[in-house]
């Protein structure tokens, strides 16, 4: 280690025998080369805490490599025995957009949009926009994967207004055509009403995958997650768009669990009661059909 440090002998024994303290750097140079999470080793009575993040991202590259380390992350979780996956959803997860051609293209054109600076200063339309197949590839597969994993879901009658607000912006700005736009929308309702299914069930893809979907309009959530397993906790915090700051600090994840157990009490378990789950469904249906119509009335008036 007096190389991967860059010590002499003479600092290398100060160090060791507590003469001298190891520098900031020199902990970071050793807690990666032993993989040892940083956040393990710092006081844990001061209130500081050590967040490690998912790297950013800037451009499509960036995007792929996102897929890639989501896809491994949730492969280990799936093989984990009793794991608990608590997503609380202020927008649709990701994983949903996945399956439905055109949704998938909308959504990485979106995220493109608000992440690459230059796709953004580039006038290019939806339709001019082109997935690369590896992407579409690695999109779906994240979509398998995540059906593979049991996991609970928080959402409120404000969790789909993001995607739709998306929608109507480009469209405004002649973005995106009409059509496509419209042939978005159906796919939303597919996508609900495979949600709704597996709500009913509260099993993923007909598997004995759990899903547990519940519904909290005293809060609108803040798309974080929570996995709970063995004796290990994780929270993944948002702070730009797709990019996660993550701890398993055992306070934070403590005192986030104790506020996500009153947040499940003030919530309602739609597989467990017919009337709010028709009732929180249909009302996702009539903001996608209300939009339909707006959009249609829009393109005739303009003819």
């Amino acid at each position: 280690m007096i190389d991967k440090l860059a010590l002499s002998n003479d600092t290398a024994y100060r160090r060791i025998s507590g003469k001298n303290h190891i520098t900031f750097n020199e902990g970071v140079t050793l807690t990666s080369h032993f993989g040892i999470p940083f956040d393990r080793i710092h006081d844990s009575n001061i209130n500081n805490v050590v967040l490690n993040k998912v790297h950013d991202i800037y451009n499509i590259d960036d995007l792929e490599k996102y897929f890639e380390s989501s896809i491994e992350n949730l492969q280990t979780v799936k093989t984990i025995p009793d794991v608990e996956f608590i997503y609380a959803a202020k927008d649709i997860p990701l994983f949903y957009f996945m399956k439905f051609d055109n949704l998938q293209k909308f959504k990485i054109y979106t995220w493109l949009k608000l992440m690459d600076s230059d796709f953004f200063s580039n006038r290019v339309s939806f339709e001019e926009f082109k997935v690369p197949e590896k992407i579409k590839q690695k999109g779906v597969l994240l979509s398998q994967v995540y059906h593979d994993v049991s996991s609970t879901e928080i959402w409120s009658n404000v969790t789909i207004y993001a995607l739709l607000e998306q929608l109507i912006y480009f469209h405004q700005l002649e973005m995106i055509s009409t059509d496509n736009v419209l042939i978005i929308c159906d796919e939303i309702i597919k996508m609900l009403k495979q949600i709704e299914n597996e709500a009913i069930h509260e099993k993923k893809n007909g598997n004995n995958i759990y899903f547990k979907f519940y519904q909290n309009d005293l809060l609108i959530m803040n798309n974080t997650v929570f996995i709970k397993f063995l004796d290990q906790k994780m929270l993944f915090l948002p702070y730009n768009i797709l990019s996660y700051y993550y701890t398993s600090d055992e306070r934070v994840c403590n005192n986030y669990e104790k506020s996500l157990e009153l947040i499940l009490k003030n919530s309602e378990l739609l597989s467990a009661n017919n009337k709010a789950r028709h009732l929180f469904f249909n009302k996702m249906y009539k903001k996608v059909d209300d939009l339909k119509k707006m959009i249609e009335l829009q393109n005739y008036n303009s003819k």
